[in-house]
Formats: C-alpha cells, sequence, structure tokens
C-alpha cells in the first residue's frame, strides 16, 4: 500500500472520530486489502490522533474468532488516555457508534520494555508487569458496520476498539491461575457469559507474550504504566443504552458499565 494511501485512509478514520460519525467504507483507492495493509493505516492513524497512548488491546484471540477474520493470528490496536474509564463507567452513548463489550483480563506494566529486535521472553515479560486488572473492552468502528470478517479494515480501526473500562488493580497477582479463572458477564442481573482465562489463547500470558514480541520486533517500545488487554473470556455482548453489565472476575473483583 502506498504511504500516501494509508495516510488518506487513516485520516478518514480520524475525522470520523472527532466528529462521531462514521463512513460507509474506506475509498476504493486507499482500501486496506491485506493485514500489512490494515497495519500500515493504523500506524499513520497513530502519527495522526494527539491523545496520550494508554495501551493496546488485542483481538481474534479465539480459533473461531481467527477463523471468521480469516488470520492465522491474533491482531492488535492502540487505546487512548481519553477513552480509558474506571468502574462503575457510565460513557456516552452517543459517544459510540455500536454499544458493544468483551470481558477481559488486563495486564499493566510496571517497567519500560523498549523495542528491541531479539524479542523478549515470557519471563522478562512477566516481570515487567505490575498488576493484573479486570476489565470491559469497549468495542467500536468508525465504519458503519462491524468489520467481523474483515481483518485489514479492523486492524486499521485501532483493532475495533472505543474503549476500556479498569475494574480492581491487583498487585499480588502471580499466583492466580489466570486461565482456570472463571468469570462471568451478567446483563441486568442476567448471565450473558461464561468462561475462563483459557478462551484468550489458552492463557492471557500468551497473548501478552505475542503482543509484546510482535510490537517490539515491529519497533514500537512499549512503556511503564501501559494497559493491555488480552481478549473476551466471555464473548461479544451488544447492549442497549441503560443496561448494566457486570463482568464478576470472582475473588479477583468487577468491572461495570452502563452506556447512558
Amino acid at each position: 500500500m502506498k504511504q500516501d494511501a494509508a495516510d488518506r485512509a487513516a485520516a478518514a478514520l480520524a475525522e470520523a472520530r472527532w466528529s462521531g460519525t462514521t463512513i460507509a467504507a474506506f475509498a476504493p483507492d486507499c482500501r486496506p486489502a491485506s493485514v500489512e495493509d490494515g497495519y500500515q493505516v493504523q500506524a499513520a492513524f497513530r502519527t495522526q490522533w494527539k491523545d496520550q497512548l494508554a495501551g493496546w488491546k488485542i483481538g481474534a484471540t479465539a480459533n473461531p474468532i481467527m477463523e471468521r477474520f480469516g488470520v492465522s493470528e491474533p491482531f492488535c490496536g492502540p487505546f487512548y488516555k481519553a477513552d480509558v474509564y474506571d468502574s462503575p463507567a457510565r460513557p456516552l452513548a452517543l459517544r459510540f457508534n455500536h454499544l458493544v463489550i468483551e470481558t477481559e483480563f488486563a495486564y499493566r506494566l510496571g517497567t519500560d520494555l523498549p523495542a528491541r529486535p531479539a524479542g523478549y521472553s515470557r519471563g522478562e515479560i512477566m516481570e515487567a508487569v505490575d498488576a493484573l486488572i479486570p476489565a470491559f473492552e469497549l468495542i467500536d468502528c468508525r465504519l458503519a458496520a462491524l468489520p467481523l470478517d474483515n481483518a485489514p479494515a479492523a486492524i486499521a480501526d485501532c483493532g475495533l476498539n472505543g474503549g476500556m473500562v479498569l475494574g480492581p488493580t491487583i498487585a499480588d497477582w502471580r499466583g492466580i491461575d489466570v486461565p482456570k479463572h472463571s468469570v462471568r458477564l451478567l446483563v441486568d442481573g442476567a448471565v450473558k457469559g461464561e468462561g475462563t482465562g483459557a478462551l484468550a489463547l489458552g492463557d492471557p500470558r500468551n497473548v501478552l507474550d505475542w503482543v509484546v514480541n510482535k510490537l517490539s520486533k515491529g519497533g514500537v517500545g512499549l512503556q511503564r504504566g501501559q494497559i493491555f488487554s488480552t481478549g473476551t473470556c466471555t464473548g461479544v455482548v451488544a447492549l442497549e443504552q441503560g443496561q448494566t453489565a457486570v463482568g464478576d472476575f470472582g475473588t479477583l473483583g468487577k468491572v461495570e458499565v452502563r452506556f447512558e
């Protein structure tokens, strides 16, 4: 993809974000046609969007979702400080084109992980993590329809991220068996999804390993305080305005959101 085309696609996404509108589709002459094109547009968007980078979301961390997108590995996208909420969160529905959530385990870095070609080991990554956080990812899209079978478009649009809701910070997390830890998603008290950390690539730490090394080898350094959301444990759930969603992480606490 030519860089000027990637820049124009990124500008269309940025304008839609600023205005709170959608675009029907990318213009034919700047439409990402491959995963590589999607990441090129995403990189161009990061240079144009001026808010502080808060972290990274990782999507397609379950095999059925990879198959739906036609990819053989997950994908990642940035999220920004203005789009991070503390639980219980009450974001305005009018700020979102789609009211969709995922219940996820998130990790926070306590030290920097500078970009390097050699990559990082599991031990190095775990040593850099200082907290585990129950979270909701708020899925959103600047395209009129969620491109749930179009990986290039999803990647270009920050991996379809609209925001993040963070629950309690768990500093004493190293002894927790996250792959076996149960999570429930309730909407107005009714269970809408159940699962464990193992639904995210077998272990959320596998997701973290993947994204740290993908970004690092691509020249993207990671900084202390950044948060990494590792993929849904309870499926993708659409909400109506005014409904209250609770992610129940058992002994790790709860995370709550209601679009108002």
